[in-house]
């Protein structure tokens, strides 16, 4: 398996591994993720080299995957299949109760609570997430009952591999932009993904989201003939009233549920929403689900507190402007009266140079910002954008720097007691997080 130290490739190994497979595989990077498969019996090559295919009858590569790598091009030139991951796990997901979580923010959230609100539930499901969910400890796990969380991965198109019996999705909006030209080409892909659904099949679409409400109106042009529910803070066939104390949630059969949720922020209480919309197409009853989602303390990187104390320090992996704008919002909402501080590395030229206004806008609501340079991930620099085009359009002036590490070093002098960090970025900027997690508490 190319690539198995990433978050997709890692989980479909361990599925493969505890459904009795021979799985080996390669990543360019020795990483806590590469440590934990050795851990578990997997063998992980650290680079790629044409000799770690060896014997293998099938090769699987993640999507991003250059054609350089010499290990595709050994197995290509043995004749070996080689497939997608995406395709493998439509393979493990199809034959079951499946739910695919879909959207442009919130996909591994919302599946990480769908799979934890299944497992509270007795129903031990099989799940793919797209991060480590806290309490269950892994982001996959191969269950022994009839459910299949999938977190449905609309980049280079993975997601029309799955047949879903449940699809949800939390949001539509223009992002991979080196797929994607415009938000048009996005709704045509979740189009086909919502053809996709079995028929039977239930789709569950937020009431209050643009994209999705135009997602809607193709497919009601189109004749779609699978059910559609709806979720929303004031529209939607399931609501949620939120209050001080938490959230009363109400269903089109007249459910009442009182949510308690330990993740902050309102887009959070949307995706616990769209889970318990999905329940009746799944054949549960919503009443189980809620305990699991009360106790959901969040997946890793999504609003992750690293540090809570005379310095709060938070890493998320929010690299789209919506998603930045809703942590800042979700720290203004969980810290009220401290000051924020955004340490945010933009990733890839592609989508920083089609979003530069959003994102400045969107890192304006914090007190403080620190911009680390643009992590190129499988991109190269031909486009002559920078993060200090980014800068350029904030009424703020945020500091700017040239490394991941350089900007732990960079915020250390700006802090304050009291001060909530927020290091955000799909990149290496979690290591500042790490970093400043580490230093001593910031004095008066």
């Amino acid at each position: 398996m190319i690539g198995i130290g990433g978050v997709g490739v890692s989980g479909l190994a361990r599925m493969l591994a505890r459904r009795g497979y021979t799985v080996t595989g390669s990543d360019l990077n020795d990483s806590p993720t590469v440590r934990d498969l050795r851990s578990e019996g997997i063998p992980v090559a650290v680079g790629h080299d044409a000799a770690n295919v060896g014997d293998a009858e099938l090769v699987v590569m993640t999507a991003a995957l250059r054609p350089e790598n010499p290990e595709l091009i050994e197995a290509t030139r043995r004749g070996i299949r080689v497939v997608k991951r995406a395709a493998v796990l439509g393979l493990l997901a199809n034959p079951a109760v499946c739910l695919a979580v879909s959207g442009s923010h919130g996909k591994s959230t919302t599946s990480g609570m769908a799979a934890l609100a299944l497992e509270r539930a007795g129903l031990d499901p099989s799940f793919a997430v797209g991060a480590t969910v806290r309490e269950l400890g892994t982001n996959a796990r191969s269950g022994a009952g009839p459910h299949f969380v999938v977190e449905a991965d609309e980049y280079d198109y993975s997601f029309l591999w799955l047949r879903p019996r449940v699809a949800i999705v939390t949001n539509i909006e223009h992002d991979h932009p080196d797929i994607f030209p415009d938000l048009d080409a996005v709704l045509h892909a979740f189009e086909r993904f919502a053809a996709g659904i079995q028929h039977g099949g239930t789709l569950v679409l937020p009431a209050e989201d643009a994209g999705s409400h135009a997602l809607y109106d193709r497919l009601e042009r189109g004749g779609y003939d699978r059910q559609i529910i709806t979720f929303g803070e004031h529209d939607g066939d399931w609501r949620v009233n939120r209050s001080e104390s938490g959230a009363t949630v109400s269903g089109p059969a007249g459910q009442v549920f009182e949510l308690r949720l330990a993740v902050p922020g309102r887009h959070n209480l949307l995706n616990a929403l769209a889970v318990l919309a999905a329940a009746d197409g799944l054949g549960v009853d919503a009443a189980r689900l809620v305990a699991g989602l009360d106790s959901f303390g969040g997946v890793s990187r999504r609003f992750e507190i690293l540090r809570d104390d005379d310095l709060t320090v938070v890493s998320d992996y929010a690299h789209h402007p919506t998603e930045v704008a809703a942590t800042i919002a979700a720290a203004r909402e969980r810290y009220p009266r401290r000051r924020i501080v955004a340490i945010f590395q933009p990733h890839t030229y592609s989508r920083t140079r089609a979003l530069l206004v959003e994102f400045a806008s969107a890192l304006d609501a914090a007190d403080i910002v620190v911009l680390a340079e643009i992590y190129p991930a499988r991109e190269v620099d031909s486009l002559g954008v920078a993060s200090a085009d980014i800068a350029a359009r904030m009424h703020r002036q945020p500091s700017v720097v040239d490394q991941a590490s350089d900007a732990a070093h960079s915020t250390r002098a700006l802090l304050q007691p009291g001060d909530v960090v927020l290091v955000m970025g799909a990149g290496d900027i979690y290591q500042a997080a790490e970093a400043l997690a580490g230093d001593d508490t910031p004095e008066d």
